[in-house]
């Protein structure tokens, strides 16, 4: 492990649950009730629940900004609080105010003086001089023994039981691990000041890999298709859309629970009360339990860093240690929606399968799936294709039985990866498992000569995809 990756384990520890202050609206009807649920449900005092009143709309003037948010804010927070938590109902963002005249030296682009809330008020608190135009250094920035920011998040969603719902998916992680595939979308851009962004993403993916996720990146450079098989997605991050497309739009498709999801657009954020516009609000919708995203226009620079983010969640931070340390700059226009405190990765794996194992859970077998892929990376290949076979017939399990005829495959024993792939499709599939599974069969029968077996399975994939046309 690297000194600075050593470092910040250190300087990232558990935080205190006194050390966190949450803030809800009093005009919101939920926001108060959504506040004392997360209180109880993280063992946070309710002493430190305060109360905000503020238009409850996601976009505010600077002044209602000022005086609703910053300032009560700012008077109540206790001494050495490390988290502040804003809960639904909380304004999203601030407009841009043309009558601000700062005296800040910045390209015209820079030169504004919209932002997220949360972002604002990590400057603001970190800096009570910081100038509401243009944008601050982030001391915390891939800087484990920088100055650390207050860091602001928020609880936020399209509805209340969104809101509820990433709470408890956070806190099961924390016990039982994340389980699931790891899917990233690159552009395949070679452009100048837009390279960066792929070359995050494909950095985060190669992370995952490393920590034994089963792992896809595509590099076409056109999103996926609504037809694209993904399933039990446990992290996302891709780009470059305006809107949810692709798989995610599918009234099926739902994330792992947990799941960490980032789609890179300039204005991913720019609502968190909608299921079906921008990414932040959608991706909650379909089950993820923490994202991030633009309200404003950011330029790609001085968005999250993508692999930074992850590689931080990876080495045992929480979301927001993980999110801020992947931001160069305050007083802009990042987002962070999730519980602040979750720890995705905080439990060994060993640990999860012991407890998976006890409690009976179905995800035993993503966990397993991790241990052989850890134990095929290090070169234990012949204990990682036995372990994978025994588990695959102790749990009857379809994600091992796939994967055990991926590794026939890439051993070239063609029989058995026909026998493991359809033993996956004798279980109990989702439709675009099966689109999955099926798809890599029709393609073996195909390349062995046995066309009419693998038209018989591409018939099979095209029924399923037709039939979701209509609906």
């Amino acid at each position: 492990m690297s000194g600075i990756l050593s470092l910040w384990l250190v300087t990232g520890a558990v935080t205190a649950n006194d050390r966190v202050a949450i803030f809800f609206n009093d005009q919101e009807p939920a926001s108060r009730e959504l506040a004392e649920f997360y209180a109880g449900q993280r063992g946070i005092p309710a002493e430190r629940v305060y109360r905000l009143s503020v238009r409850p709309v996601e976009t505010i003037t600077r002044r209602e900004f000022t005086e609703g948010v910053l300032t009560p804010l700012r008077s109540q927070l206790p001494a050495g609080v490390e988290y502040v938590v804003l809960m639904y109902g909380v304004p999203l963002r601030i407009e841009q105010d043309p009558n601000l005249r700062d005296q800040v030296e910045a390209p015209p682009q820079f030169a504004l003086n919209h932002a997220s809330v949360e972002s604002e008020l990590a400057a603001q608190l970190l800096d009570a001089r910081s100038p509401a135009t243009g944008v601050i250094r982030n001391p915390w920035f891939q800087a484990p023994a920088g100055t650390r920011p207050v860091l602001v998040g928020r609880l936020d969603g399209p509805d209340p039981a969104t809101v509820r719902r990433m709470v408890t998916d956070a806190l099961r992680v924390e016990r039982f691990g994340l389980h699931g595939r790891a899917c990233f979308d690159i552009r395949r851009i070679e452009e100048a000041g837009y390279k960066v962004g792929d070359d995050w993403i494909r950095d985060a993916a190669e992370a995952f890999r490393e920590v034994g996720f089963e792992t896809e990146l595509d590099e076409r450079p056109e999103t996926w298709p609504v037809t694209a098989p993904l399933t039990d997605v446990a992290v996302y991050a891709g780009w470059y859309a305006h809107h949810v497309t692709g798989p995610f739009t599918r009234e099926d498709f739902r994330f792992q629970p947990g799941a960490l999801a980032y789609h890179i657009h300039s204005a991913s954020g720019a609502s968190v009360r909608t299921k079906t516009l921008y990414w932040v609000g959608p991706l909650l919708a379909k089950g993820a339990a923490a994202t991030m995203g633009n309200v404003y226009e950011p330029y790609l620079a001085l968005t999250p860093h993508v692999n930074v983010f992850f590689r931080r969640l990876l080495a045992g931070a929480t979301f927001l240690e993980a999110a801020y340390a992947s931001v160069p700059v305050l007083s802009w226009q990042t987002t962070f929606v999730g519980d602040p405190l979750y720890r995705p990765f905080s439990v060994p794996m060993d640990e999860q399968i012991a407890r998976l194992t006890t409690a009976g859970d179905a995800a035993l077998e993503w966990a397993y799936l991790r241990k052989v892929n850890m134990l095929l990376s290090i070169g234990r290949d012949a204990e990682g294709r036995e372990l994978c076979r025994q588990q695959a017939v102790a749990l009857a399990s379809p994600v091992l039985w796939e994967k055990f005829g991926d590794l026939c495959v890439a051993d070239r024993r063609t029989e058995s990866a026909i026998a493991a792939y359809r033993t996956a499709l004798d279980q109990r599939l989702a439709d675009m498992a099966v689109v999955r599974v099926a798809g890599k069969l029709a393609r073996l029968y195909e390349a062995g000569g046995e066309t009419a077996r693998a038209q018989e399975w591409q018939a099979r994939v095209a029924a399923i995809l037709q039939a979701r046309e209509k609906k």
